[in-house]
């Protein structure tokens, strides 16, 4: 019913390059600028590894980092697109400026920080002192909200 067409060897082979090619015109600046994020990435992360080797503190900050890191973060409070609204929403409650929450959120992971540290001190059975007012985050003496 169809005439035969007569293909040279491995015609299938060079459509697949031409589509490759025509492929890499379109997406292959995309493709090597996420290549190179990612070298970035690690490049960065080694560097920090070679000097929290050098430094024997950098377990604050890791802890810090990984408890920040599971902590939710801050939402607009407008979703909409092109909503302008100051207020954030964090932990379910609403802030009258993104600062605001996002200070919320840091006092929250700082605490959970010093939490952990207090509870690895009880584990291991070091004395820990009781907390004065002055050692509250605010440092004014009030309550700290958890």
């Amino acid at each position: 019913m169809f005439p035969e067409i007569p293909f040279f060897p491995n015609f299938w082979l060079f459509v697949a390059l031409i589509l490759a090619m025509i492929a890499w015109r379109i997406w292959g600046n995309d493709v090597v600028a996420a290549f190179r994020r990612m070298e970035q990435r690690r490049r960065d992360a080694d560097l920090q590894a070679y000097f929290d080797r050098m430094n024997p503190q950098a377990h604050f900050r890791q802890t810090v980092d990984q408890i920040s890191e599971t902590t939710p973060a801050i939402e607009p409070f407008a979703k909409a697109a092109g909503a302008e609204d100051p207020r954030a929403i964090w932990d379910g409650e609403i802030y009258s400026s993104k600062s605001d929450a996002e200070a919320a959120r840091w006092r929250h992971v700082i605490t959970k920080a010093r939490d952990f540290y207090l509870d690895l001190d009880r584990t291991y059975g070091n004395r820990v002192r009781k907390q004065r007012s002055s050692d509250t985050l605010g440092g004014d003496g009030g309550e700290t909200k958890h």
